[in-house]
């Protein structure tokens, strides 16, 4: 079995931990990003299964990343699980929209449900 890769994005050292522990707990590959440059780099360096995003980003704030995302041919069927804790509304619809404070349970809930319904088995 694939073990599936998540790109975790958030500038929050506390939640970006705690996030990254219980989804290596759970089996999933993490690779983490501070910022949205940043993550745009992992996109291409890591190619993830799965994108957990937060809105609030220094650089390039999440809603630009997400967009940029669906506009390449090799990231537009990434599932982007938003996990946010601003009022802000997505212009892209993600695969999940999650607001802080979110459990991890719940997020590795979403995570599971992005596997199942957006990649091949």
């Amino acid at each position: 079995m694939k073990t599936t890769r998540v790109l975790l994005v958030d500038d929050d050292p506390a939640t970006c931990e705690m996030f990254r522990q219980a989804l290596r707990l759970s089996g999933f590959r993490v690779c983490t990003a501070v910022d949205g440059l940043s993550a745009l780099a992992r996109v291409e360096a890591e190619r993830p299964d799965v994108i957990v995003l937060d809105l609030d980003l220094p650089h390039i704030n999440g809603l630009d990343v997400q967009e940029e995302l669906r506009a390449r041919a090799d990231t537009c069927a990434v599932p982007v699980i938003i996990v946010t804790g601003t009022n802000w509304q997505p212009r892209i619809q993600p695969f999940a929209l999650l607001r802080k404070p979110v459990s991890t349970d719940r997020l590795i809930a979403a995570l599971g449900r992005a596997v199942v319904e957006t990649l091949p088995s």
